[in-house]
């Protein structure tokens, strides 16, 4: 698996330019369901590390590495000004920053 042999650091910065991506085509607007649909749709390398289900071995629960990755680009994202959203709102929009 590509995502695999990607530091975190590296898994989180390949997700930023199509997150952007898709918000642009979409008018600078969507729910994070859809971001991740979306993205996945556009790059096979991200489809196939969203549908990987990993084991913590300390707990035995199951989890997606993709989920905290995806929240982390969406973190820096706003925290550089380039999109907005609530806390626990799906809705996520670009900010004029990115638009112009």
């Amino acid at each position: 698996m590509y995502f695999d042999t990607l530091n975190s650091e590296k898994q989180v910065s390949y997700l930023i330019k199509p997150i952007i991506e898709v918000l642009q085509e979409a008018g600078g607007q969507l729910e994070r369901s859809e971001i991740r649909d979306r993205i996945s749709e556009k790059d096979e390398h991200i489809a196939e590390f969203e549908q990987k289900v990993y084991t913590s071995s300390k707990s035995g629960n199951q989890y997606k590495r993709f989920d905290f990755k995806f929240n982390f680009a969406l973190k820096e994202l706003n925290y550089v000004g380039f999109l907005m959203y609530e806390k626990y709102k799906p809705l996520v929009t670009l900010t004029e920053k990115v638009l112009l």
